[in-house]
């Protein structure tokens, strides 16, 4: 943890990271000594140490003799189950939303310029619709002037918040959501202080926005400048830009997006009941009762299990299982034990609860009492991937990087392309007559897709765990097409 003081306003910066997770969390607590009191400005809740987060901000704030007073929603989350009830019940404070914001538990819904006083410090509720309609951006102002923003899912870096999850057929489409966006950001955002520092709720890589920049913060004024979506362009020109190339949302944001507004069940008890170590027999037992393997280790060269998906630990285990897994599917878990029970932590804050434990001991012992392996597929270098000297007929490439990444490189002249979330419902524009070799960037996804097509009945298949088309071009071993 590390901690920056800033003494003008006794503002502290505390910084959470998880090189596992490849995500940070970050906050801000204002103290005032006066009323001894804590502000929380709860941006996102980085999965792995929610409950540990909620904990330690319980304890420090006792430990200064201090009450946590208000938990600040920017707006009912889509990509995690949030953490605001936990915190809520340990603390007592009072979960904040913005205008409109409806849930089915007790929030203070905040109005648009309302002041939430902290002696000389005060957090102003900036109404912000777009993203979604109750989306708010909260204002740090200190002595009367604007410091920083807490913008949520309405401004990231580059980049702002994808207006197509809250539609609402027959009231709200993607271009009235998109409008709204244009407004606020020029209504509110804009009119900002260029010296005022920004904290968007997501960084690189997050689904919630359609490419978003890497870093932590920012000002105002960089975004002003940098930024496309606040140039000086028409809405029409917004619209179009803010829509084209736009990937479809993991189909888990719409299971989240209901469980923060209904109020998620008790986080710490449901961790009980499926964190739990099973045997062989009992883990089988499952699989033949309907229920999914998810396989979670980061490298399967010992052994691909037939009938398994392969999700590995350190490539985004979320934000995967949420796009090809839906969301009432019965899990197992294999992997690491260590592994294992933290990927269990992690499918629950995403609202994947239907999980039965994991398989103690791992892949050893699924080996070792004869579980079932898919023989066919060979787990190979990026030269032997690329290799289709024998007879080119009998081969076929499969690109499963999405449409973004193909515009930008281009992919492997004659591969089928199917972007990874789309590849369960187009397995039969897949030749089974033929080799397949799979890639992606990096690995990872072209993983995923071989679990996918062997759960579909395809035996011969090739993928590399040593990269992807970039590394197969840069060898000049392959021939490209472009889009």
């Amino acid at each position: 943890m590390r901690i920056i003081r800033q003494k003008r306003m006794n503002l502290m910066t505390f910084s959470f990271s998880n090189s596992m997770l490849s995500a940070c969390l970050h906050f801000h607590i204002i103290q005032n000594p006066k009323v001894k009191q804590l502000q929380q400005i709860l941006q996102e809740i980085s999965i792995n140490i929610c409950m540990m987060f909620n904990k330690k901000i319980s304890e420090l704030a006792k430990n200064r003799n201090a009450q946590i007073k208000w938990i600040l929603e920017t707006h009912f989350h889509a990509d995690f189950v949030s953490g605001h009830r936990e915190l809520q019940n340990l603390t007592g404070a009072t979960i904040v939303y913005g205008p409109t914001a409806v849930a089915n538990y007790p929030i203070k819904e905040g109005k648009d310029g309302e002041l939430l006083p902290l002696g000389n410090v005060q957090i102003r509720i900036d109404h912000t619709p777009g993203h979604t309609m109750e989306s708010s951006c909260f204002v740090l102002v200190h002595n009367g002037k604007d410091h920083s923003v807490y913008t949520g899912d309405t401004l990231f870096l580059g980049e702002v918040g994808r207006p197509d999850l809250a539609v609402k057929v027959g009231e709200l489409t993607v271009e009235m959501l998109a409008t709204y966006l244009y407004d606020s950001l020029r209504n509110k955002v804009m009119k900002l202080n260029d010296d005022v520092i920004v904290y968007p709720g997501h960084g690189a890589g997050s689904s919630c926005g359609k490419s978003i920049g890497a870093g932590k913060c920012c000002t105002i004024g960089m975004q002003k400048k940098n930024n496309y979506a606040l140039q000086d362009i028409s809405k029409e020109q917004f619209i179009q830009q803010v829509l084209t190339g736009m990937p479809k949302p993991p189909q888990y944001f719409f299971h989240d997006a209901k469980l923060n507004k209904s109020g998620p069940s008790d986080f710490s008890s449901i961790l009980t009941q499926v964190q739990k170590a099973l045997t062989f027999e009992q883990f089988m037992n499952y699989v033949k009762q309907g229920a999914l393997i998810l396989d979670t280790r980061p490298n399967i060269q010992e052994g691909v299990i037939k009938g398994a998906i392969n999700v590995t630990f350190m490539s985004g285990l979320v934000n995967f299982v949420g796009s090809i897994i839906k969301p009432d599917t019965q899990l197992v878990i294999i992997g690491k034990d260590g592994e294992a029970k933290d990927s269990i932590l992690r499918l629950l804050r995403i609202g994947y609860d239907n999980i039965f434990g994991y398989l103690e001991g791992g892949f050893e012992a699924y080996k070792n009492n004869g579980g079932e392996l898919a023989t066919k597929v060979q787990i190979v270098g990026v030269e032997e991937l690329c290799n289709i000297d024998d007879n080119r007929d009998d081969h076929v490439f499969v690109d499963v990087r999405g449409i973004g990444e193909l515009r930008e490189t281009g992919f492997v002249k004659g591969a089928i392309c199917i972007a990874l979330p789309e590849l369960e419902g187009n397995v039969d524009k897949i030749p089974r007559d033929k080799k397949l070799h799979i890639y992606c960037k990096s690995g990872w996804r072209a993983k995923i897709a071989m679990s996918i097509l062997v759960r579909n009945g395809f035996e011969s298949i090739m993928i590399t765990q040593d990269g992807g088309f970039e590394d197969m071009w840069a060898k000049k071993l392959i021939e490209r097409d472009q889009m």
